[in-house]
């Protein structure tokens, strides 16, 4: 498995253990390629950038079976260690989610 897959499987299992965030399966998880970011800390390292979007919810209809009301869901990134591949943290429109679920 190369580090890519590998890493899309870890964001996959860690998002069903935390349960405090979800993925749009239709969309998938994409990871690209390796890249040299300055991280929240100031920090610069090398990382691999899984770009996500989570569920839309709730999606009200009328009486007619029309939607009336739907919030789309919102464009999420996890960043991992080039070298360990391990989750640094998920950035979202509202701030981070740390490793351990904290916000």
């Amino acid at each position: 498995m190369n580090p890519k897959e590998q890493i899309i499987e870890t964001l996959k299992k860690w998002i069903t253990q935390t349960n405090i965030i979800s993925y749009d399966d239709r969309i998938g998880l994409d990871c690209g390629d390796k890249e040299l970011t300055e991280l929240r800390d100031r920090t610069t390292k090398e990382v691999y950038v899984v770009s996500f979007k989570t569920k839309s919810t709730n999606i009200e209809y009328n009486e007619k079976g029309e939607v009336v009301s739907f919030f789309e869901g919102m464009y999420c990134f996890a960043y991992f260690d080039a070298e360990t591949l391990e989750l640094l943290y998920i950035h979202k429109k509202a701030g981070y989610i740390e490793v351990d679920g904290s916000y």
